[in-house]
């Protein structure tokens, strides 16, 4: 299903062109050829060395990277991550595992033990992660009741930002925005409760142009990756949750829409490229150059200084790096 859907989503824009007909269709700028930070890619499974080759190939000199493990980070896939990011420290800032289809209602006490350990002893760089909302889809394991819904107001939460508050690291909270009325309130009340904290939202939420801009507009220690809305992978069971999500960031000729234009230019500090590239059971990681080169032509069509930002300078900065003024192009 990951593979079919991969393979579909790397030649969109193409055939989104082709359809419209060359005639009726601008000619675009051409893609952006600078350096990629990819703020946010996770492993599934142990089978993680073929990622190293996937991003020299795709022109990407960094990554935030971290487990999906829900056995915590001592899983195989855990030690697999690490040892991989020790081994090319160059390449990967390494992630504390990502926490999800939480069942308890709360953050597990396991996980919030190996994340502080993890980023007091220097491990962890940021916090992968944590599905505070996540509606099913076809190639998730399916819930009881159709979708993950954890309070980010809650104790463990609670517990775990107050353990992070010396060491000044990104979290990633990920929710989505076909649950935007119940759900938005409790998240500006927990960007608003701790100011200090960096937050990043993945995927912007799967939201609408105007909803990210509600929330970035209203909280200065809040960031986003534009990952999900570029790839255009809104894959519910639900056809009504899918339905109340926003549009891909393009037309039908891969030009951008002037609403995502106007948001990725006004809050170009603050908006982040992150793949949420994943391997599923294969480990295989085939399609990362073609979803790289997606968004390289998106990235080419917003002013230079706009594209430098988002698809390199606001990822270092977060994460303590280097300006893309000092790299060398890809």
């Amino acid at each position: 299903m990951l593979r079919l859907t991969m393979v579909c989503l790397t030649v969109l824009l193409v055939c989104t062109a082709r359809a419209a007909g060359a005639a009726d269709c601008p000619t675009l700028p051409p893609p952006y050829n600078g350096p990629i930070f990819d703020a946010n890619v996770q492993a599934w499974n142990p089978k993680v060395d073929g990622l190293v080759a996937a991003a020299d190939s795709a022109g990407v000199k960094r990554i935030a990277f971290f487990a999906n493990s829900k056995g915590g980070d001592q899983t195989e896939t855990a030690k697999a991550v690490l040892a991989l990011a020790q081994a090319h420290p160059d390449l990967f800032v390494l992630g504390a595992p990502k926490v999800g289809f939480i069942t308890s209602g709360d953050l597990p006490r396991g996980f919030i033990g190996e994340t502080v350990t993890g980023v007091r002893n220097g491990t962890y760089k940021f916090v992968g992660e944590i599905l505070y909302t996540h509606g099913d889809k076809p190639d998730h394991p399916p819930t009881r009741t159709g979708d993950i819904y954890v309070d980010p107001g809650g104790a463990g939460t609670k517990q775990l930002l107050a353990q992070l508050a010396p060491f000044n690291v990104p979290l990633l909270t990920h929710f989505e925005a076909w649950a935007w009325d119940r759900d938005k309130a409790h998240f500006d009340q927990l960007y608003a409760a701790w100011p200090q904290q960096r937050f990043v939202i993945p995927s912007v939420a799967y939201g609408s142009a105007d909803k990210m801009e509600a929330m970035l507009s209203a909280h200065p220690n809040v960031w986003a990756t534009i990952s999900r809305i570029v790839d255009g992978r809104f894959e519910f069971v639900d056809p009504a949750k899918a339905a109340k999500l926003g549009p891909v960031m393009f037309d039908r000729c891969g030009a951008l829409l002037p609403e995502w234009l106007a948001l990725l230019t006004k809050h170009s500090d603050k908006l982040m490229y992150g793949s949420d590239y994943y391997a599923n059971q294969t480990g295989n990681w085939f399609s990362y150059f073609g979803v790289i080169d997606r968004y390289r032509r998106i990235a080419g069509q917003l002013p230079p200084d706009v594209a430098a930002r988002i698809s390199w300078d606001n990822a270092a900065a977060l994460f303590g790096l280097a300006s893309s003024k000092s790299m060398p192009p890809p």
